[in-house]
């Protein structure tokens, strides 16, 4: 007899703020929960451009990864789903690349966002994370928290190269959607685990707070994420709040 295997649920809380120094929030969040999709987007530009480059960059990927889910059939290649975000992620780009050339921006200036996502595939127990530019992706799990992805940044170029030369600014990207004509995401699959949480978050928080602060609320607070993601946002406009805080904690059980 053959043994079932126990399946896996996801759900999510999320949060966005505005911080303490910003006059307003460009950073949006979007939690489907039936698509089991969640995206976290963090806008620059200022004048409200910044706003409009995050709405866009949440709109697009989910209308094509919700077309894809619709017109995928089970003859697709395996895990045709990571050609389907990277396909959502390049639409969105160029989308927002020629909504910059029609104001006259030069390329590399204008609207741009970063974007961090999961995209849970239940049938395969299996999360599609990616992301641009320096919104993260983090696993806590079994009080151990392990960042996911690696911020598309100057200073992360000049950690990945040993701390050569003087040290660069913190929010200068190397990649982010809009800017430019092209741009290519990181995009991976991920095993879900009973227990494990993911945490999406704009550099609002992580900027603020540290990795090891994170890991203390994360764990004072694994039984409540809207409580853990309150206090996040919390400690990071207790240590200043220099810019919006967007937050969002998928859970697995």
């Amino acid at each position: 007899m053959l043994k079932r295997f126990l399946s896996i649920k996801c759900s999510a809380h999320g949060k966005t703020d505005t911080g303490r120094s910003r006059k307003h929030n460009e950073d949006n969040i979007h939690l489907n929960q039936k698509k089991t999709l969640y995206l976290l987007a963090d806008g620059m530009g200022g004048h409200h451009a910044g706003e409009v480059a995050s709405k866009m960059a949440i709109k697009t990927i989910e209308q094509v990864l919700i077309n894809h889910a619709k017109t995928a059939t089970i003859n697709d290649v395996e895990f045709s789903e990571l050609a389907a975000v990277s396909s959502a992620i390049e639409k969105t780009n160029l989308r927002i690349s020629q909504a910059n050339d029609k104001k006259g921006v030069e390329p590399g200036k204008g609207m741009g966002t970063t974007v961090v996502g999961c995209w849970y595939l239940t049938d395969k127990k299996m999360s599609v994370i990616f992301h641009v530019g320096d919104s993260r992706a983090y696993s806590y799990y079994k009080k151990e928290l392990t960042q996911l992805t690696t911020d598309h940044s100057l200073l992360q170029l000049w950690k990945d190269k040993c701390f050569e030369g003087d040290k660069p600014s913190a929010n200068v990207l190397t990649k982010a959607l809009g800017p430019y004509p092209e741009v290519a995401p990181d995009v991976s699959l991920y095993p879900a685990k009973k227990g494990e949480k993911i945490l999406l978050c704009s550099d609002g928080l992580n900027t603020m707070v540290s990795d090891e602060k994170i890991l203390e609320i994360l764990t004072k607070y694994e039984n409540s994420p809207e409580t853990a993601i309150e206090q996040l946002i919390i400690e990071a406009n207790l240590a200043g709040g220099e810019d919006n805080i967007s937050v969002i904690i998928v859970s697995f059980s």
